[in-house]
């Protein structure tokens, strides 16, 4: 695979499919810089691959998104982190539950294709958002979980529509995982959840899907995605592949 890009930032850097594109960047040669809440997490990081450069900082707050696109010139944005929803009825949420994704992934999808658009990223550059399939389907667990992963997708079509207006050339792609990711926390809180609702196993739940989907079978795939340089769309993911979603 050949790359051009020369700088990547990955929000949400440090666990699951974000830790697994950082590492791969990198090793592909791509100056890359990895941004996450918890500083032991880009501690291990950096501990696995020296080269990539670790911010520790809540991405959602005000004035980040700006800061970290300017201070760091990415030509590549990948938004990969975000909220790990309470599993809860909405009988027993209070909104602040309800909303939290509304406030930390939506957030920052919004801030970071604001900031994009202002100036910071140049012409040639992506930027790459990871919705969820909760987004397709529900999740009645999670609270506001799947609406705000939809509205992270359409913050991504949105930051498209008005880069062709202005003429920027800027690409924006949105990924939808659509099994839950094995191995990841939220897949253990959820496949929890929603096995306790049904009177099984988590192993039984997450049975419905026939091969597991992985961060590193995610990772192989946006990697052919970016080396493709396959341009503005909305790709959905599963253990079989991807494919074009209308």
């Amino acid at each position: 695979m050949t790359f051009r890009y020369n700088k990547a930032l990955v929000i949400g850097g440090s666990r699951g499919v974000g830790r697994d594109l950082s590492l791969r960047l990198a090793g592909r040669g791509i100056a890359t810089v990895a941004v996450a809440r918890k500083q032991a997490d880009l501690d291990s990081l950096r501990a696995d691959t020296p080269a990539i450069e670790t911010v520790a900082l809540d991405a959602a707050g005000e004035g980040v998104a700006e800061k970290l696109l300017t201070d760091h010139a990415p030509d590549l944005l990948l938004l990969v982190g975000g909220h790990s929803p309470k599993m809860q009825s909405i009988a027993e949420m209070s909104w602040r539950d309800f909303s939290a994704a509304w406030e930390t992934d939506t957030k920052i999808a919004f801030q970071f294709t604001r900031a994009a658009l202002l100036g910071p990223m140049t012409e040639g550059s992506a930027i790459v958002s990871f919705a969820s399939g909760a987004a397709i389907g529900g999740s009645p667990l999670s609270g506001g979980y799947a609406g705000a992963k939809r509205m992270q997708h359409l913050v991504s079509n949105y930051g498209q529509w008005e880069a062709e207006r202005r003429g920027l050339g800027l690409t924006f792609t949105t990924v939808y995982p659509k099994q839950l990711i094995a191995g990841t926390g939220i897949a253990e809180q959820a496949s929890s959840a929603y096995a306790a609702a049904r009177s099984i196993t988590a192993e039984q739940f997450m049975s419905q899907w026939e091969k597991p989907l992985t961060p590193q079978f995610i990772g192989d795939q946006v990697m052919e995605l970016l080396a493709e340089n396959a341009g503005s769309a909305t790709y959905g993911i599963t253990a079989s592949g991807r494919e074009i979603m209308s």
